[in-house]
């Protein structure tokens, strides 16, 4: 049957509007923590000096220690669920070999279904003895009532990240992270005012490394940077005050991982950054009340 006219014009209309961009706009939860008058405390993979890293007991002493933000990684697994992994293989922090046999078992050649079989932590100690890897999820509907998540991409399409945000009605109230600075471009593209940042020192177009004097945080990152509508800088300890400077005259927010011994944070605090990626984050909690006491 042939369809009226102004019916087929309405159904094209609908299916452009579906694929379109939708701005976002942040929550003031999040425009509050960039904005803060104190660097941020960023607990990484949970606070994964205490608990094994990348679990719900992670996050949730991540959330006990008050962290400003709670930062995760992801993958996919093979039937397209984002879940909440840190290596591109299952082998370090669960019992794939004796599940599955075999080593460096890539995450992504297993379905979610395959993935619950796995105990993820009592290779970290015996008292965290059937943990299992969480999805992400379940992972941020865990974080986000308390704190807000950082979300590290690891691989996957930024739709699938986009769209699980927007299901959930998270997209406002998060930041997501990535090395691969293009994947963030897609994710601002899809979001138009999702907070992104870029994770860096980035690899070369080709994939290999640039020399390590050359990955220090400089103009030419922060103009890519820029390019890909990210709004937070996460680096290595290969910052400068002057490069931290140029960022934030820039508008940019820069955060340095992964920060664990009290000397650097301080060195870091010195340096005017906004945020410390720790594996401790009460350490950096001390950090800042001994760089404030120092400042007055």
């Amino acid at each position: 049957m042939k369809l009226p006219k102004i019916v087929t014009c309405l159904l094209t209309i609908s299916a452009i509007t579906a694929g379109a961009a939708t701005q976002v706009v942040p929550s003031e939860r999040v425009v509050g923590l960039l904005n803060g008058e104190r660097p941020l405390v960023i607990a990484h993979r949970g606070y994964s000096m205490a608990a094994p890293e990348n679990t719900l007991p992670a996050f949730r002493l991540g959330l006990l220690a008050h962290a400003d933000l709670v930062e995760l990684d992801y993958f996919h697994t093979r039937d397209g669920i984002p879940v909440v992994m840190h290596d591109t293989t299952l082998d370090r922090t669960t019992n794939a070999r004796e599940v599955f046999g075999g080593e460096r078992i890539p995450v992504e050649s297993k379905t979610m279904e395959d993935l619950r079989k796995l105990e993820a932590g009592s290779w970290f100690d015996p008292l965290f003895k059937g943990v299992t890897v969480p999805t992400l999820a379940e992972s941020l509907d865990l974080i986000q009532p308390a704190s807000v998540t950082l979300v590290e991409r690891k691989r996957g399409d930024a739709r699938t990240l986009v769209e699980l945000l927007r299901k959930k009605e998270m997209i406002h109230d998060v930041v997501v992270q990535a090395f691969d600075w293009s994947f963030l471009a897609d994710c601002h593209e899809l979001a138009p005012g999702i907070v992104l940042g870029a994770l860096g020192p980035p690899r070369r177009a080709d994939g290999s490394r640039y020399p390590v004097d050359e990955r220090f945080l400089n103009e030419a990152f922060l103009d890519r940077i820029e390019a890909a509508g990210a709004k937070v800088v996460g680096w290595n300890r290969q910052v400068t005050a002057e490069s931290v400077a140029e960022a934030q005259r820039r508008g940019l927010k820069v955060w340095v991982y992964t920060i664990n011994e009290l000397e650097e944070t301080l060195r870091f605090l010195n340096m005017g950054v906004d945020g410390i990626i720790s594996d401790n984050p009460a350490m950096v909690w001390k950090a800042l009340t001994l760089h404030q006491v120092g400042g007055q």
